[in-house]
């Protein structure tokens, strides 16, 4: 698996492609009037940055899909091409043709009548594309009962469905456009049952989303995330090799170049909810190492 690198797929949403979706939503819907899909959604293209062509497009088959409702939440779905291998994409983020229809079932057809219907949404797309972004609606608007679809997800037999459960909680994204996915309003340690479900699973993709999830935090609470790793060792939940590669993931911005990762402390001091003390003025941060601004990650296509 190509993990974190980028995809083989240029991310393009041109007019060929929105004429792709087109067939394919028609092949399973004959109603859709794929013409006028075709021809109202690439006009303005050429101007909008990738976020915004998606977003156009899923606001074009909002415009003609001829049903509404579970329905219109089908079609798109059944549109997909049959298996995630049938993508002729093998690395780990999928294909960006497919990411409209996550993003129409996320922006049109989250209520809360439906709302059971649109979260078993992302856990099928995500095979196709990445799809913690329409993730985060649902999150912003139903937080308890998105969070109980994330715990689910976070127990998935597919690889790709447990990253879904970590990588649409992390605690800002630092990449999306909010106009693409809203920032969510949830404490940093709302994942914390998440990531100690997924923090040493057996695939690399699922543990460096955990990292990315820690490290994000890190950018202004330094102590979370070594408090975090430290509990995790002391109760045996993660050793070794592993422990190392979350801890240089997660504190890559606090450690000296090719240097080891810090030393963590077990008598580091947390809350009740498994949050890091505040620290006193002047105190420095676990393991002694001052912290500096996180650079933001940057997304495979």
């Amino acid at each position: 698996m190509n993990h974190g690198r980028r995809s083989s797929d240029d991310g393009t949403i041109d007019a060929e492609r929105i004429a792709r979706i087109g067939r394919e939503v028609h092949s399973v819907c004959p109603e859709f009037d794929t013409d006028a899909f075709v021809a109202s959604v690439p006009a303005d293209l050429p101007r909008l940055e990738l976020s915004a062509r998606i977003a156009r497009t899923s606001q074009g088959l909002d415009d003609h899909l001829p049903v509404t409702g579970p329905d219109a939440l089908d079609i798109p779905l059944r549109s997909l091409p049959p298996t995630p291998a049938a993508t002729a994409v093998t690395d780990d983020f999928g294909l960006h043709l497919c990411s409209p229809r996550s993003d129409y079932v996320s922006r049109y057809l989250r209520t809360g009548e439906h709302l059971e219907r649109s979260l078993a949404a992302p856990a099928r797309t995500t095979g196709y594309f990445s799809a913690e972004l329409p993730v985060r609606h649902s999150l912003a608007d139903f937080p308890d009962q998105t969070m109980k679809a994330v715990d689910a997800w976070s127990r998935d037999e597919g690889f790709r469905v447990r990253r879904l459960a970590s990588e649409a909680t992390r605690l800002p994204l630092p990449w999306p456009p909010l106009s693409w996915a809203p920032r969510i309003a949830l404490p940093a340690d709302a994942g914390l049952p998440v990531l100690k479900t997924l923090h040493d699973d057996p695939h690399r993709y699922v543990r460096t989303s955990v990292a990315n999830y820690l490290g994000d935090v890190a950018a202004t609470q330094p102590d979370f995330a070594p408090a975090t790793l430290q509990r995790w060792r002391a109760s045996g939940g993660v050793t070794g090799e592993q422990f190392a590669f979350l801890a240089r993931d997660a504190l890559g911005n606090r450690l000296k170049e090719g240097g080891p990762p810090p030393t963590l402390s077990s008598a580091t001091p947390t809350t009740e909810g498994g949050l890091p003390r505040p620290r006193r003025p002047g105190q420095p941060a676990v393991g002694g190492l001052a912290a500096r601004p996180r650079p933001p990650r940057l997304r495979p296509r």
